[in-house]
């Protein structure tokens, strides 16, 4: 009798070993890459560093350079300075986010005596931030703006990069900022296979879909519309956009009515986003009178955001200004089929025109970090899960 020669499993084909390399900014060449995000991000990381980081966002200390992936993909990587001694900026410091901002947010609660529990709170959350050394970061795909967005990075490179970083930049944690279930859902869940620890960042809010979104929603959007095309403010074209103006107004808002830790964006940058086609700025105005609102927003990979957006805080409430650009910027990413990635704040006001909340953390690989440090950095991510991350969503933030 004949035996039957055995089948022998088949070997499974062994995936392609991702290519990554930090490049300096000079390094780059947006013009070698095809895909169009690529070269977006690349431009970007040339004009953030040419004339230094501090000469488009004022308050962030440090160098930028570059990740690329495959020679296809290229993601920020920004690198704190250590010898700065504060980087009073959000986006380019986690204790600047975590404790300075926190403590001038304290100003808006209404009792004396909360405001004053909650600072005396706040200080032991800042010694063990400092005993964990948190600005001892670096930041993959940090663009130093309050969103970042990701190309169409494959979830399995993800490993690749942090090993890449971690090795340049030894005893560093590497940061991976604005992730969240949405819109980088894929990352995110590699990220947690891979045990990196998430650091609550913030509640953003995020529109994905503009039809049948119910008629108490629908009748808001369609006031909101009534309200832009009946106003004698009308939004000019991309040409005739005033760079001084528009970062006055930006500043106006987010530094002066909210925060000093928010990104203080410059002129120049305004000037060479708008020049290099990075950011798309238009702005708000009557005929013949200064603009009295702006708004630029950067697309990529399929969603949208808006780093800059300011109004004449000025002007009788009863003109509209924030609800007229927030109703254009959501008919943008409308007509353009992207996700509105609308950031953080005015809660109510998003989600009564649609958007839905979203939690959003940095995820931290540990790879290098002493061990004393990152059962510190655990402690810190523990607390804010079980206190803050509550207490916002008790809120409805």
């Amino acid at each position: 009798m004949s035996r039957a020669t055995p089948t022998l499993p088949t070997a499974r084909p062994t995936p392609p070993r991702t290519a990554v390399r930090i490049v300096p900014a000079d390094a780059l060449d947006s013009a070698s890459f095809d895909d169009p995000d690529a070269r977006k991000a690349a431009a970007y990381v040339r004009l953030l560093a040419e004339d230094g980081v501090e000469s488009c966002v004022a308050n962030a200390r440090g160098t930028m350079l570059a990740v690329v992936v495959d020679d296809a993909r290229v993601l920020p990587l920004f690198v704190p300075d250590a010898r700065a001694k504060e980087n009073a900026s959000y986006t380019s410091s986690m204790y600047a986010h975590y404790v300075s901002y926190a403590r001038e947010e304290l100003a808006e609660l209404r009792s004396p005596v909360v405001q004053r529990l909650a600072a005396l709170a706040l200080l032991p959350v800042a010694a063990l931030l400092r005993a964990a050394r948190i600005d001892h970061a670096v930041y993959v795909d940090n663009w130093l703006l309050s969103t970042n967005l990701y190309p169409a990075l494959d979830p399995d490179a993800v490993d690749a990069v942090s090993s890449a970083v971690a090795a340049r930049f030894p005893g560093r944690y590497v940061v991976w900022n604005s992730i969240n279930e949405r819109t980088t859902g894929a990352l995110r869940s590699r990220m947690r296979e891979l045990g990196y620890l998430p650091l609550f960042s913030r509640s953003v809010w995020i529109q994905d879909a503009y039809e049948g979104l119910g008629s108490r929603i629908e009748h808001v959007l369609r006031r909101e519309r009534r309200l832009a095309d009946r106003s004698d403010y009308e939004l000019r074209d991309a040409d005739s956009v005033d760079a001084e103006r528009t970062a006055e107004l930006y500043r106006a808002l987010y530094l002066e009515k909210y925060s000093r830790h928010n990104p203080v964006l410059t002129e120049r940058f305004v000037r060479r986003t708008m020049r290099a086609g990075i950011v798309e700025y238009r702005m708000l105005g009557r005929p013949d009178e200064e603009a009295a609102g702006v708004i630029g927003h950067i697309a990529l990979s399929g969603v949208l955001t808006t780093p800059v957006l300011g109004y004449d805080l000025r002007r009788p409430r009863e003109d509209g200004l924030y609800r007229i650009l927030s109703i254009r910027l959501q008919d943008t990413a409308r007509d353009l089929g992207l996700v509105f990635h609308s950031s953080a704040g005015a809660g109510e006001f998003k989600r009564s025109r649609g958007a839905r909340n979203r939690l959003e953390h940095r995820m931290v690989a540990l790879e290098g970090v002493p061990r004393w440090r990152r059962a510190l950095l655990r402690c810190f991510a523990a607390l804010a899960d079980r206190v803050v991350v509550p207490m916002m969503l008790r809120r409805g933030l």
